[in-house]
């Protein structure tokens, strides 16, 4: 039998033996860190859009956290709504945010790290209309944005720069007015709420982004903040010194709280590291925790002579150096440390006290194991291309993960959008009868926290033709409360909305944005093509035409392999396939050979989560696939569909041709559940 206890303190022991420094405790504030390792701040874009937490968000920091490493910092949660950097921001500016940032910092502590968040403020780069500013863009440093904006703008491929380069040159257009006296103070309260959210959510520490080039660093640097004045230093540092001090009053007493401090801007009059050290001091006067350093901004680290300063092992440890000899609080390196011994090395020359790990950590979360006992380290081949899914909202992704990883990060991302909030439409006599004949397909599964939702019933009245009579309004009403009663959905009530519409299309999508919608039923009716149209009015929705066909829970699930299936086999997982007398079939229509299309359907079973036993029957088509789909509907009397699209635009339908549209086209009263 294996001994296990006495394994792991024998492998700690020759870690620490051969890793002293690494290995050994250290002290921030009150808290005692376990070794000198942290888990620095990345941007990961794994927030919900409205700023909550995601559960693959604490799925990831969860991960960080297990890696070894003494202590996490979360990445840039914004401080308010006109503070995030992208549209899956992490946010802190509402008690509402309380309970999700509780149970991330509660999985972050769960594997014996010290939780610290970070707090931000986006600034210029913030994703709004109206960013906030220290100082208007200036003639002198307007060039230089333009110029950076073009290298940043080669990072991505031709097809994407147009639309990137139209964003951000509109966004630059809106940095023409500084901050005035009363929304610097509505900044420093935000700081300060968002301070007590994280104490209140349980992390250990907080750290202030004063870095990347965001609005503390933005008041800080005279590239963005030219001060006319014979003390421009003093003026600079008034703002974030105010946002520290509110802070730290904020806070219990001894409450740790660090800084991300920018050494070098590598711009033109930017900060430097005298002007770093310097500010470094006064810092450390204001009893800062410890100082996390960083380098470069969104303006500089896509030019070439930053890439390849970027691009060497510890291209911070001179700067670093200085930087702990010339105060007496924690510092923490950055800067592609990429093996442990590198770290070791960097420890014993005390030129910093704590090895941060960012990108490092992220491609490979086994460094600190493969690392000290000597196995392969997957290194960060410092490709960017995390960033650029980061900058197109695509979430954080790295190319070095493994390609079944990466495809399951990408679903989790689009599942942030989508939800089971859903919307049964009704326009006529005929559209309550059918929603009464198919219940079951309507309601997903009762008893899955995230689709337990009761739905929203949309009457839409045409008052030159009222199809809706007020009675069977009344009892269609009284009939849904007590079926979804009687299905568990009693703790939510049944939500009926009213609208007069002569155009109920242009009404339909409008109270979809407006309300969030990610699950919508209309029944088909060939007289009325609107609702056929629907299919494809809107993106990262469930749109369901449902039809008379009693036979519903004979379902095919039609699949071709590729992301979109990802997407529907995550809605039946959350939906459908957990219920009773619903039989589903999957089918592939075969244009590869069967060993290549069964690797891959083993594959999308585990990314997904679904049942690994799930068999999936091809068909041989000799002509399209939808010809062939066509002919398996109804030779095996299916009564519904679900299927995904492949997300191509209506244009390209129309040249490619689209399987989903053939399909929809040649069905009769069978039901259609299409996934974007």
């Amino acid at each position: 039998m294996i001994d296990y206890k006495n394994k792991f303190l024998k492998t700690a022991r020759i870690l620490t033996m051969n890793y002293p420094f690494i290995f050994s405790p250290f002290k921030i504030g009150q808290y005692q860190l376990k070794n000198r390792l942290v888990a620095l701040p990345v941007h990961t874009g794994y927030a919900h859009p409205d700023g909550r937490v995601s559960s693959f968000m604490i799925e990831f920091y969860s991960r960080l956290a297990d890696s070894g490493v003494s202590m996490v910092v979360v990445a840039n949660a914004a401080t308010a709504s006109d503070g995030v950097v992208s549209r899956f921001n992490l946010r802190a500016d509402k008690e509402e945010f309380i309970p999700g940032l509780t149970r991330l910092a509660k999985a972050i502590k769960s594997k014996g790290a010290a939780a610290c968040i970070q707090l931000n403020h986006a600034g210029r780069f913030a994703k709004t209309d109206q960013p906030l500013l220290p100082a208007p863009v200036s003639s002198s440093n307007l060039a230089f944005n333009i110029s950076s904006l073009k290298k940043f703008m080669e990072f991505f491929p031709f097809e994407q720069r147009f639309g990137l380069t139209r964003y951000f040159l509109s966004k630059i257009n809106t940095w023409r007015h500084s901050m005035n006296e009363h929304e610097k103070q509505r900044v420093i309260e935000d700081f300060k709420k968002s301070a007590v959210i994280a104490f209140k959510s349980g992390f250990d520490m907080i750290e202030l982004h004063g870095a990347n080039g965001y609005l503390l660093c933005q008041f800080l640097s005279p590239f963005t903040n030219k001060i006319k004045s014979e003390d421009s230093f003093q003026t600079r540092i008034s703002f974030p010194l105010s946002v520290i001090r509110q802070v730290q009053q904020s806070l219990p007493e001894n409450f740790p709280v660090g800084f991300r401090l920018i050494l070098q801007e590598w711009v033109p009059d930017g900060i430097d590291l005298l002007e770093s050290l310097a500010f470094a001091s006064v810092l450390e006067k204001e009893k800062i925790a410890y100082l996390s350093a960083s380098a470069g901004t969104y303006n500089s680290i896509f030019s070439q002579k930053t890439i390849k300063k970027m691009a060497k092992k510890a291209y911070l440890a001179e700067n670093m150096a200085k930087l702990t000899n010339h105060v007496k609080i924690p510092t923490i390196i950055s800067g592609r440390i990429l093996t442990p011994a590198i770290g070791e090395k960097i420890l014993k020359n005390r030129t910093a006290h704590l090895i941060g790990l960012g990108r490092s950590l992220r491609t490979d979360p086994r460094w600190i194991i493969n690392g000290t006992q000597d196995k392969k380290i997957i290194p960060c081949i410092n490709c960017n291309w995390c960033i650029k899914q980061v900058v197109l909202d695509q979430g954080f992704n790295c190319s070095q993960w493994p390609r079944l990883y990466r495809e399951r990060t990408e679903l989790e991302h689009k599942l942030l959008t989508r939800n089971y909030k859903s919307l049964w439409v009704v326009s006529s006599a005929w559209d309550m009868r059918a929603f009464k004949n198919s219940l079951a397909l309507l309601i997903p599964d009762p008893g899955n926290t995230k689709t337990a939702i009761s739905p929203t019933i949309l009457f839409l009245k045409n008052s030159l033709k009222n199809d809706l009579d007020d009675s069977a309004q009344k009892n269609f009403i009284a009939w849904a409360r007590n079926e979804l009663d009687d299905l568990g959905f009693s703790d939510a009530p049944l939500n009926i909305v009213f609208k007069n519409s002569q155009d109920h299309e242009k009404t339909l999508v409008k109270e979809i944005d407006k309300n969030g919608y990610g699950l919508i039923f209309i029944n088909s009716n060939s007289n009325q093509p609107w609702r056929a149209r629907m299919l494809y009015k809107e993106r990262g929705k469930v749109i369901a035409l449902t039809g008379a066909n009693k036979n519903y829970k004979k379902i095919i699930v039609p699949l071709d392999l590729s992301s979109a299936s990802l997407l529907v086999l995550s809605f039946l997982r959350q939906t459908h396939m957990g219920k009773k007398d619903f039989d589903f079939n999957f089918v592939h229509v075969l244009m590869q050979k069967p060993g290549k299309a069964e690797q891959r359907w083993e594959e999308l079973k585990k990314i997904a989560g679904v049942d690994i036993n799930i068999p999936l029957d091809f068909i041989k088509s000799q002509n399209s696939a939808a010809s062939a789909l066509i002919e398996k509907i109804k030779k095996d009397d299916y009564g519904t569909v679900i299927m995904g699209k492949r997300g191509i635009s209506g244009i390209k339908r129309w040249l490619m041709g689209s399987v989903s549209a053939g399909v929809s086209r040649s069905l009769t009263d069978q039901s259609l559940f299409l996934i974007d």
